[in-house]
């Protein structure tokens, strides 16, 4: 015999109500957005065309002058995207993408909290300590992978300290290579914990806005 579980109704309406009431509040401005969908836009096809330029896959047969391009352009477009965020940050003040020593303090209790150690997270600012460390390093190494990108395209032409400083253009390809592993293996774990930690965040990358629970509901 099969039984049916019910929620008492006093529940059901608790529920209910707790998924209509709150306090939507602006997450997001639109410049971030903008700068969020078209950067994550151009990165993934400079990631992708960099592989393709790296070791070509024969059984896509695609023009190699033209993944070139396609490369290159969406490299100064995500370079344009990530102006537009520095310079929003600049106008508003706004430090929320900045590490500081507390979020690196934080971080041990963060992992503890993923890998179901304790409860719940360690109280954060507007993004986790975990969050911070992701988007503050893609930041530095997109700029460093652009930058060697520039020298190993101009082939010794210009930005010729680049190539000795790194120490040839044999390393300067691993390098970008392995940046561009880093790159493959953290954008999908920022993809699953937006899908699975907390929902409103990625509707407030969307409309610019969240529902805070009011204290009431909580």
């Amino acid at each position: 015999m099969k039984h049916h579980v019910k929620l008492r109704k006093p529940l059901v309406k608790e529920l209910k109500k707790g998924n209509v009431k709150g306090t939507i509040v602006q997450f997001q401005p639109i410049w971030v957005r903008i700068f969020h969908w078209g950067f994550a836009i151009s990165l993934t096809v400079v990631i992708l065309t960099g592989l393709h330029l790296h070791k070509p896959a024969s059984f896509l047969a695609l023009n190699f002058s033209k993944v070139l391009t396609a490369h290159l352009v969406f490299n100064w477009f995500s370079m344009g995207f990530l102006a537009i965020r520095i310079a929003d940050a600049l106008i508003r003040r706004d430090n929320s993408l900045v590490p500081k020593i507390q979020d690196i303090k934080q971080f041990p209790q963060l992992m503890a909290y993923y890998f179901f150690l304790r409860s719940s997270p360690p109280p954060g600012r507007k993004y986790n300590s975990g969050q911070l460390l992701i988007y503050f390093s893609w930041f530095l190494l997109f700029l460093v992978a652009s930058l060697l990108g520039l020298a190993s395209y101009w082939q010794g032409e210009h930005l010729v300290w680049v190539w000795r400083l790194v120490g040839g253009f044999q390393v300067l390809r691993w390098i970008k290579f392995i940046v561009t592993i880093y790159f493959l293996a953290t954008i999908p774990v920022h993809i699953y914990l937006s899908l699975t930690e907390d929902i409103s965040r990625l509707q407030a990358m969307i409309t610019g806005y969240e529902r805070k629970p009011s204290p009431n509901n909580r």
